[in-house]
């Protein structure tokens, strides 16, 4: 007997909301709440219509292939499309349809691939478990959202909610730019649902929503009641509240800047601080995209004029990010800067005395410094690691160079007595 297909209230509900203006659109919840059945079903209908290419991505191919080609989409042909004739091919990853339309599987992992797939334009793109897939791999494969097929191009997300630090959280929860947190003027074209496995009790087992009722709290959150949360278990800086560190600055005519620096091409990075009433204030930030020391000394000198203090990550006596052949901590120095003695601390003491000195509020930065804000509330720890995650790339460096001057002000501890300065013997 052939199962007829009947959506949920709730599909009906993400249907429409799939169909609508909105260019972008995000479905999130709670664990086996049809989200992905659901934009398959949408990306299908798009590509039934005219000849046209569309694809669905996973951060890791591997899954892609497994999760979507091997069973959402054969479970979506059989119970929605009975009658529909498609062709598999298992060497390029695709579904071809009777007019010709494509609907492609990808991933992000490796250089090939991502090649092959930006070689192409789509009228639809799918990125899906997307808390998985950092924002430039978003903003990569959406210059692909261009082919003229004659149907709007469309840009569909879904994901079980990781925390507020995420980029979804920004972009479709709150209208902000992921990278800024300032207001987006596009917005309206950004478009969310959130849908549960309560949402979906017509084809689940009773006992699975019993499981996740007898979760962990944080998991009950996110995999139950689909929320995103506040808890800052992986965020390296938790002690960082914008509401309680992001503050208007003044700078002070009568304390000196103290410049805190992170040598990267990309991106070169650095925070102008002035230390007063026993705080760190971040009074603004240079963040150079493919540049080099040289750039960077200039672009300080035109801001705030040579003379002041620089405190640069100790690798720059011998790193040279530029082709002049000398140190990075020399070019500082010819440009009229003084560079005291440095050496890094450990990568977990750096990271202890700014969280240190943001739970006793004695960091404010101001809001005229968007990177380092980002960096603040979006560097996590790799998972079962020590060490930053690394997978958004353009992330850690300006914390890092704020970390250089917290604590050379502010040192965890004081080598000479072997007292920690916080309070804490060492």
């Amino acid at each position: 007997m052939t199962q007829i297909f009947k959506k949920t209230d709730k599909q009906v509900d993400q249907a429409r909301l799939l169909a609508s203006a909105s260019k972008h659109i995000l479905s999130y919840g709670g664990s086996r709440s049809a989200k992905t059945f659901g934009i398959c079903r949408a990306m299908v209908i798009r590509a039934a219509k005219t000849r046209s290419r569309h694809i669905a991505l996973r951060l890791k191919f591997n899954h892609a292939k497994t999760s979507l080609f091997l069973d959402t989409f054969p479970k979506l042909f059989s119970l929605c499309f009975p009658g529909l004739e498609v062709r598999e091919n298992r060497s390029d990853w695709y579904y071809s349809l009777p007019n010709g339309s494509e609907i492609w599987i990808g991933g992000l992992d490796e250089k090939e691939r991502v090649e092959k797939i930006l070689g192409k334009e789509y009228s639809t793109i799918f990125f899906n478990e997307c808390s998985q897939i950092p924002y430039s791999s978003v903003t990569m494969a959406l210059t692909r959202l261009a082919e003229r097929s004659g149907l709007k191009t469309k840009a569909y997300y879904d994901c079980n909610p990781p925390t507020k630090r995420h980029w979804t959280y920004p972009l479709f929860i709150r209208g902000l730019d992921p990278q800024t947190w300032e207001p987006r003027d596009d917005a309206d074209n950004y478009a969310s649902i959130r849908m549960n496995p309560t949402d979906n009790l017509d084809n689940i087992d009773p006992d699975y929503i019993q499981m996740l009722e007898q979760l962990p709290e944080k998991d009950r959150l996110r995999f139950l009641q689909g929320e995103f949360t506040d808890e800052s278990e992986g965020s390296i800086y938790h002690a960082f509240r914008r509401e309680d560190h992001v503050i208007s600055i003044t700078r002070s005519p009568r304390h000196p800047i103290v410049v805190g620096m992170d040598f990267n091409v990309n991106p070169m990075t650095a925070v102008i601080c002035q230390l007063y009433d026993d705080s760190l204030y971040v009074i603004d930030e240079i963040y150079l995209e493919n540049s080099n020391t040289h750039e960077m000394t200039q672009v300080l000198k035109q801001k705030y004029g040579p003379g002041w203090t620089v405190i640069p990550d100790a690798t720059g006596k011998a790193l040279k990010t530029s082709a002049a052949g000398i140190s990075d901590h020399e070019i500082l120095k010819q440009g009229g800067y003084q560079i005291p003695f440095v050496r890094n601390p450990f990568r977990a003491d750096r990271y202890n005395c700014v969280n240190g000195l943001l739970e006793k509020k004695r960091i404010i930065v101001d809001p005229k410094c968007p990177k380092l804000i980002r960096d603040l509330e979006q560097v996590s720890y790799k998972e079962g690691t020590n060490l930053p995650e690394t997978k958004e790339k353009h992330l850690t460096h300006i914390s890092d160079a704020l970390g250089y001057v917290a604590h050379w002000a502010y040192p965890l501890y004081d080598y000479s007595s072997g007292d920690d300065v916080m309070g804490v013997k060492r």
